[in-house]
């Protein structure tokens, strides 16, 4: 990373750090972006470039936020289970948020219905790229609509929703590594 990139992943961190305390200070639909750039001392116009809209809080991949590719091109259609676990290390290990988790407005993903809607948009896109990338390297439509949706929506958000839901008390690594293994493995729910 440059350091000019290595500035605006700090910048775009010190945001969304802000952002997630004034949430939890004032509540989600309480706070302005305004508040939200005061507070983390940007200009407005500086988080909507970043972050669009409030709810870009949590659809923004600060990577790609900073000119460092997005996530779709650390995917490897040949290696879905392993391009997934790298987009986890790789959120993990570039974030510096509070509780020391990337994954802190998890909260408000769950409770407030505008930030979910976001991110199922945000996730529906991105099924949508993988599957057209998945056709593109011969695989049938549904199949690769299927597999995308499977990978983003199982996956990704089912093991991010649950690790959340449980408290947290495990790595979130062991809950995508259970959803890969469900589609590795065809596993059913009985157990």
């Amino acid at each position: 990373m440059t350091l000019r990139q290595r500035n605006r992943l700090a910048a775009v961190r010190q945001i969304m750090d802000t952002a997630m305390d004034l949430f939890d200070q004032h509540g989600y639909t309480e706070v302005t972006v305004e508040q939200i750039a005061a507070a983390a001392g940007v200009s407005p116009r500086t988080f909507y470039r970043y972050f669009g809209t409030k709810e870009g809080l949590f659809t923004t991949d600060p990577l790609a936020a900073v000119g460092l590719g997005l996530m779709d091109e650390r995917i490897a259609p040949d290696d879905l289970p392993g391009s997934i676990r790298r987009i986890i290390e790789d959120i993990h290990t570039t974030s510096t948020l509070s509780e020391g988790t990337p994954w802190r407005g998890m909260r408000y993903v769950i409770e407030e219905p505008a930030v979910r809607a976001a991110v199922y948009t945000a996730l529906d896109d991105a099924s949508e790229r993988l599957a057209s990338l998945l056709r593109s390297k011969g695989a049938d439509p549904a199949q690769a609509r299927v597999t995308a949706r499977a990978y983003w929506f199982g996956v990704y958000f089912g093991a991010l929703e649950q690790w959340h839901l449980d408290g947290r008390t495990r790595p979130l690594a062991h809950y995508v590594q259970e959803g890969l293994s469900v589609l590795r493995n065809g596993e059913s729910m009985r157990r």
